[in-house]
C-alpha cells in the first residue's frame, strides 16, 4: 500500500511530453533506438542463434522506429520532415546500440573445464 501513495504522489510531478526537433527530442529517439536494438540483439542471442545478431537487433529496431514514424506521420501528429528526421535518429541509435552490444555487452566465451568445454555469453561492463 506504501508503494501505491509514493506512486500516486510522484505522478503529481508527471506532466505532459512534448515533442520538437530538438537536440534533446533526437537523442531520445537514438537512445530508444539504442535500447531497443541492445534488447533485441539479447533476444537473438538467446533464440535466434543461427542468424548474426547484431544485424538482428540492428534490422528489427529500426523497422520499429520507421513504421511507428511512419504511423505518426499517416496521423498527422508528425509533418514528412519531423518523421524522416525522427526516423534517422531512432536509425543512427539502433547501429549503435546493436554494435555495442554485441561487440562489448555480449560477448562470446569458449574456455576449458573438467568435464568439457564451456560454450556461452559473458555479460560485463565497465563503472
Amino acid at each position: 500500500m506504501k508503494r501505491l501513495i509514493v506512486l500516486a504522489c510522484l505522478m503529481d510531478f508527471c506532466g505532459q511530453a512534448t515533442a520538437s526537433n530538438g537536440l534533446n527530442s533526437e537523442l531520445s529517439h537514438a537512445a530508444g533506438g539504442a535500447a531497443m536494438a541492445g534488447a533485441f540483439v539479447w533476444m537473438s542471442d538467446s533464440y535466434l542463434p543461427e542468424y548474426d545478431r547484431a544485424w538482428v537487433g540492428f534490422s528489427v529496431s529500426t523497422a520499429f522506429g520507421i513504421l511507428v514514424q511512419y504511423h505518426e506521420y499517416d496521423k498527422g501528429t508528425n509533418s514528412a520532415s519531423e518523421a524522416l528526421l525522427d526516423a534517422a535518429a531512432h536509425t543512427l541509435g539502433s547501429a549503435v546500440g546493436a554494435y555495442v552490444t554485441d561487440g562489448y555487452w555480449l560477448a562470446p566465451v569458449i574456455k576449458p573445464e573438467r568435464e568439457g568445454t564451456y560454450v556461452g555469453i559473458d555479460v560485463s561492463f565497465r563503472f
